[in-house]
């Protein structure tokens, strides 16, 4: 059985949604590692998080093997969705510095790993250094870079420029942004097309920029090849917490299985609708992913 080893912090999360509120563990991790479990991939998990919060790690599922890095303060998150546009996301936060460095995994054995998938939330969870220890490893390794691009205005999370975002980037086999992300790092006048391409000079063989119900975007460098994945239409509208991350994770535990990025892509897409049609982290299977595929291909013929 393959394995993919994650890393990057847990969060503490309130979710306001609908006049409700309520808690939950959160971080690309947790929803990736959610993923990863319902789809029969071995997953470990490398996260930060405080020692008093321990108990967050039960909210992982038993067979996800977790190497917790204890640390002073646990990030805390509140993500409000003011009205049903899964897009539209306020977001505050209390973010402590807490870097993962290269002693904290340096004695771990990421041998048998398939795949990195690195989830920062903020700008020094994952510094330069862990980077390129880990691109010594030979293992592909996928960035979530929205941490990178995320910065505190008070107690809001802002999106500003990337600005040294070149010298990660060498490291990075595959890069995951949304549309928000992907002009903040060059710019709102730019097309995602152009994005994407410019970006794959810095490094990654794609660049993958998912666009809410507009679908997603994808750059093959190796193949030169734009792919449009259309997004697949909800039952419901649940709880969009995490789409980011469980599309991410989709599309890594699919690309062991084959080198089409439209394949991937459309995998990806799949699961990410389930996990909005229900609250919590993702909770489908290969099957019904595939079933999802086959309607959406039959809808769209």
């Amino acid at each position: 059985m393959s394995t993919i080893t994650l890393i990057g912090p847990i969060t503490n999360d309130t979710i306001v949604k609908d006049s409700s509120t309520y808690k939950s563990i959160g971080g690309a991790v947790y929803y990736q590692s959610s993923v990863l479990e319902r789809l029969k991939i071995n997953t470990k998990a490398i996260i930060t998080l405080s020692k008093k919060d321990e108990e967050l790690l039960n909210a992982f599922r038993e067979n996800i093997e977790l190497f917790p890095i204890f640390t002073g303060e646990t990030i805390k998150f509140q993500n409000i969705y003011p009205d049903n546009n899964p897009n539209h996301r306020i977001q505050k936060a209390h973010i402590p510095s807490n870097p993962i460095k290269v002693n904290d995994i340096a004695s771990l054995d990421f041998g048998n790993s398939k795949a990195i998938l690195l989830g920062p939330l903020c700008p020094y969870d994952i510094p330069l250094e862990t980077f390129k220890y880990l691109s010594e490893l030979k293992i592909p390794i996928y960035l979530g870079a929205q941490g990178y691009l995320r910065h505190l205005k008070g107690e809001k999370i802002v999106l500003r420029p990337w600005n040294d975002f070149q010298k990660f980037l060498k490291f990075v086999n595959i890069l995951f942004i949304d549309e928000n992300e992907a002009k903040t790092i060059l710019g709102t006048q730019i097309s995602l097309d152009h994005v994407a391409k410019t970006l794959t000079s810095f490094g990654p063989e794609e660049v993958i920029i998912t666009q809410g119900s507009s679908g997603s975007t994808i750059y093959s460098k190796k193949l030169d090849k734009i792919y449009r994945i259309p997004a697949f239409s909800p039952q419901k509208i649940e709880d969009p917490t995490g789409l980011g991350d469980t599309y991410m994770a989709a599309y890594a535990a699919q690309k062991i299985e084959t080198e089409d990025p439209r394949i991937c892509g459309t995998f990806a897409s799949a699961a990410s609708v389930i996990k909005l049609e229900n609250k919590g982290a993702f909770n489908g299977n290969k099957k019904l992913i595939h079933k999802r595929c086959t309607n959406h291909s039959e809808n769209v013929h």
